[in-house]
């Protein structure tokens, strides 16, 4: 096969891993079937419960125990983009990559799934959703992919050899089945220090969920997707994948940055000056490949509290400025919001906490500027309204 046709036989593939990836905006459960055949996810997905899309890794799995890393030549897009660039000297497969997947690997049983951030699936659909979002948060959600054909400048295919955590796991797949070969000889000269490395990323993983070693208090304009399941085993479980983001209507989803601390760096969050949560929608339900945004129906999403709106009356215009402004209350599809008089008799809105669901539509279009009168805040966060 001449060089030409290689390269239009790599960029076909790339391509319609692109295409597959971008069907997302419109069919959300695409993401999650496509991202769901990495292995690298199925510790989020055990972390808490088994669900049915767990299977759609073992193909894989099947095929890295006959072939080895059969995926990574001919297969991943992420390693095909770096054949048709330009690259320095080979780089040769080191123990280290091993173990650092297996550190990872231990860690990721109980605590934050690094593997699938580094998954070159994932890495991949968070390109595609670098779309939907602001260009300064869309430059660091792209600093991976950037950074991995950065370093295969320098080194063909570098990422993958040293630091690729899909790559590591075919690995020791294809060494298992070297083993089973090998009647009555050791696994590995370095099996003491496989089972430590191991053993140390599930103690560390461990610790850092039994000792809670996070941020101790949020954010509170950190708004989560409505859905979310509890902050810790949401950040345990997102992989930072931004399928939520790319099939958000209104763009009103967007990775946050430090409000939830470190580990809730790419995390998803709403928005509500870019755009509200809107009513009839529950498609990053639908995206998400790891359940950490449980699939509601309508009805639920509905009354799904994702915060409180708050009115400022010292930036209100009918409050601080006794002039009629009721927008909020005028937009407000849940009628949580109500008016009193104040002294002057001028109507002004009161936020009624108890029907609020924190969906932004009221701060997205409150006319105050430059900083919005109503917003919205993470009171009473993740519990459904009766």
């Amino acid at each position: 096969m001449n060089k030409v046709l290689k390269v239009i036989i790599k960029l076909l593939i790339i391509l319609l891993w692109v295409a597959l990836f971008y069907l997302q905006f419109e069919r959300p459960y695409i993401s999650s079937l496509a991202q769901n055949l990495s292995p690298t996810l199925l510790p989020s997905v055990f972390l808490h419960n088994f669900f049915w899309l767990a299977w759609l890794a073992f193909p894989l799995l099947v095929l890295a125990f006959l072939k080895g890393r059969f995926f990574c030549w001919n297969i991943c897009p992420l390693g095909l983009l770096q054949d048709l660039l330009p690259s320095g000297a080979d780089t040769r497969i080191r123990r280290t990559n091993r173990l650092i997947f297996l550190f990872l690997f231990g860690f990721a049983f109980f605590s934050l799934n690094l593997l699938a951030f580094f998954d070159p699936l994932v890495t991949l659909n968070r390109t595609v959703a670098s779309m939907k979002i602001r260009f300064a948060a869309a430059i660091v959600f792209l600093a991976p992919l950037i950074l991995i054909l950065l370093l295969s400048l320098i080194r063909r295919r570098w990422w993958c050899f040293k630091l690729c955590p899909l790559g590591a796991l075919f690995d020791w797949i294809f060494r298992l089945k070297s083993s089973l070969r090998e009647k009555g000889t050791p696994v590995d000269t370095g099996r003491r220090k496989a089972l430590i490395v191991l053993g140390s990323g599930l103690l560390g993983g461990w610790l850092w969920r039994r000792f809670n070693l996070r941020k101790s208090e949020l954010h509170r304009r950190l708004i989560r997707p409505p859905g979310a399941i509890n902050e810790n085993d949401f950040t345990d479980r997102c992989i930072r994948c931004g399928s939520c983001i790319s099939v958000c209507l209104t763009g009103g989803l967007q990775p946050a940055l430090l409000e939830g601390g470190i580990e809730g760096l790419f995390t998803p969050r709403l928005v509500p000056e870019i755009g509200e949560c809107d009513e009839f929608c529950n498609k990053c339900g639908q995206a998400c490949p790891t359940q950490a945004i449980r699939y509601l129906p309508l009805e639920e999403k509905r009354n799904f509290k994702m915060g409180t709106a708050r009115v400022d009356r010292n930036l209100c215009i009918a409050w601080d400025r006794d002039r009629l402004c009721l927008v909020c209350q005028e937009y407000c599809p849940y009628l949580a919001i109500r008016t009193v008089k104040n002294e002057n008799g001028t109507p002004c809105p009161v936020v009624i906490e108890e029907l609020c669901r924190g969906c932004g539509l009221c701060e997205k279009n409150c006319f105050a500027h430059p900083i919005h009168a109503i917003m919205v805040y993470n009171r009473g966060a993740g519990r459904f309204i009766d």
